[in-house]
């Protein structure tokens, strides 16, 4: 399990190296990912992602309906990460919405986007596709 702590480390050594916008494979190479992580292809493309960015999971809300708990999920980053343990949590391996942000949301900061227009492409693509948590918008 990477707990807080660690995330920070991985996103510090990342940024330091460049290594910010590689390759799929290796965003996120070196984290020990638990076994359900490796569900499918996606759900591995997802966990990578979160790792790499989560500040940018954190400016988006989730579409998939967990907002039904809002105190556990309140953005898409907390579907992959749990907010109180720094832990993975298993949500988002086992939903198509929760990882289709999330590989939109890598394609994007590859763009270079801002969080702010990472958002707003989230909000135009995945509105309607469920009530959303309620995520505040990114000052950028």
């Amino acid at each position: 399990m990477l707990g807080a702590g660690a995330l920070v480390l991985l996103m510090a050594t990342m940024a330091l190296a460049g290594c910010g916008g590689g390759s799929d494979e290796t965003l996120a190479a070196d984290v020990d990912f638990p076994q359900f992580v490796y569900r499918s292809e996606d759900s591995l493309k997802g966990y990578r992602i979160a790792a790499t960015y989560p500040e940018a999971l954190e400016a988006v809300p989730c579409y998939c309906g967990c907002e039904q708990n809002p105190e556990k999920y309140q953005n898409l980053k907390d579907c992959f990460i749990d907010r109180k343990t720094g832990d993975f949590d298993e949500h988002a391996a086992g939903c198509a919405i929760c990882l289709e942000e999330a590989i939109d949301i890598g394609e994007w900061m590859k763009e270079d986007l801002s969080l702010r227009e990472i958002r707003d492409r989230i909000d135009e693509a995945y509105e309607g596709r469920g009530k959303p948590t309620d995520t505040p918008m990114p000052s950028e």
